[in-house]
């Protein structure tokens, strides 16, 4: 029986194509993400209010 290769699931960052055996990751949404993409993602600073004040 042969099986069906997974379909073509997007990167929610960067839209290329995540290869599940590999890039085996996903966003705090459960989107799948790759691995460099999601790292970038939580390493660059963004705009608006830090973590710090919206703890206080």
């Amino acid at each position: 029986m042969k099986s069906r290769p997974f379909p073509e699931i997007p990167c929610l960052i960067c839209s290329s194509p995540v290869d599940l055996s590999a890039d085996c990751l996903h966003d705090e949404n459960g989107k799948a993400v790759h691995t460099e993409c999601h790292v970038k993602r939580i390493t660059t600073p963004q705009a608006g209010p830090s973590i710090a004040m919206m703890a206080d």
